[in-house]
């Protein structure tokens, strides 16, 4: 039957519940409509869809990984990006030139961290040239040098959230649910009931839990935390000087740092890594003395001509996991699966996060 109550009076009732609209969740929603296109899914959210460090990310995907697994996530999400482009025409993803600053004696590790087994060379005259031009002053201690890649891409995370959400609630029997936080998970008469903060409640045959920087305040926090879960502040400065055609994005590697063109913006984000920890997302956040010192610090030496345009930012929340290896796993029992831990890197690792997730629900094998 079409419609979500099975009897006029109980709880609204579907086969899988997300809670969650990021990135995360909702991928997780698209492959479970394309998966089985009769199943009935509620994509639920306290806030609106798209919020949070999606909303915020600067979608920059450097297919990398700093061991095995996450490099396998990297390379599997980047496989994904490339059929989700297939079947919905676009992604809202651009190829980027990138270009890395990194001690010398750290050139090996750098290749070691790279997903898809390419290599770093050495920057050529020509590039050279073109990096003088887009970044100006630009320089380097003498134990450093300037490698080149094979071009990255990046993305625009909200834009594609929303792409993937109307494709999900373009079937009449799904749904989105805003303003409803879900504070508890239960489980009733062999289903998955779901409690908001108000008292309303639905009920599900399963579910996905990736609540991204809320994983900590919410039914997933007592697990969360017995992972190592914590959740940190990131921070992204605009440079508010528009990148020239061809413009390479620059990672400043030792430092965790990059420069990023921002075409939709017409400027550039500098993202850095903040010292804050445990910073929840419903905190008041805000760019601090201590993250523009931080900034300054790194343009100073490397690019001293972006110091005037660097002028306000963005600032969030991220979940973070040990080894900067997302969680997915059963919650409870094998009807419940989170999907935690972006750390930074969520949106990248996104379509391999919510593959797994509704696989282990599914009970099918872990790509």
């Amino acid at each position: 039957m079409s419609e979500r109550t099975t009897v006029t009076g109980e709880e609204p009732h579907y086969d899988l519940a997300v809670v969650g609209a990021g990135a995360v969740g909702a991928l997780a929603a698209y492959y479970a409509m394309r998966r089985d296109p009769g199943r009935r899914v509620a994509v639920i959210t306290h806030a609106g869809r798209g919020t949070g460090a999606t909303r915020l990310s600067a979608g920059f995907d450097t297919p990398t990984g700093h061991n095995p697994a996450q490099r396998a996530l990297a390379a599997r999400s980047t496989a994904l990006f490339g059929e989700l482009a297939a079947g919905l025409g676009d992604t809202g993803r651009a190829p980027v030139d990138v270009r890395w600053l990194v001690a010398r004696e750290n050139t090996a590790a750098l290749d070691a961290t790279m997903a898809d087994g390419d290599r770093t060379r050495p920057v050529t005259e020509e590039q050279r040239a073109l990096l003088d031009r887009t970044f100006p002053g630009l320089a380097h201690d003498d134990d450093q040098v300037l490698l080149a890649t094979a071009p990255m891409t990046a993305g625009q995370p909200q834009w594609l959230a929303d792409r993937l959400l109307d494709e999900v609630l373009g079937r009449p029997d799904n749904t989105l649910l805003e303003g409803f936080r879900v504070t508890e998970v239960r489980r009733t008469g062999g289903r998955v009931e779901l409690v908001a903060a108000d008292g309303s409640r639905i009920n599900a045959a399963k579910a996905i839990l990736a609540p991204g920087p809320w994983a900590l305040d919410g039914p997933v926090a007592a697990a969360a935390r017995e992972r190592g879960a914590r959740v940190k502040k990131v921070v992204a400065f605009h440079v508010m000087t528009p990148p020239p055609p061809g413009a390479p994005a620059l990672v400043l590697e030792d430092a965790d740092a990059f420069l990023l063109p921002h075409r939709p913006g017409g400027h550039w984000i500098f993202s850095i890594t903040s010292p804050d920890w445990d910073r929840g997302p419903d905190e008041p956040l805000a760019i601090d003395a201590r993250d523009r010192e931080l900034a300054r610090a790194l343009l100073a030496r490397h690019v001293p001509g972006f110091l005037p345009h660097l002028l306000g930012g963005r600032v969030f929340s991220d979940c973070f996991t040990p080894g900067h290896l997302p969680v997915v796993d059963t919650v409870g029992g094998d009807d419940v699966v989170m999907a935690i831990g972006g750390s930074g890197s969520g949106y990248r690792l996104a379509p391999a996060m919510a593959e797994d997730a509704l696989n282990l629900l599914d009970g099918r094998p872990r790509t």
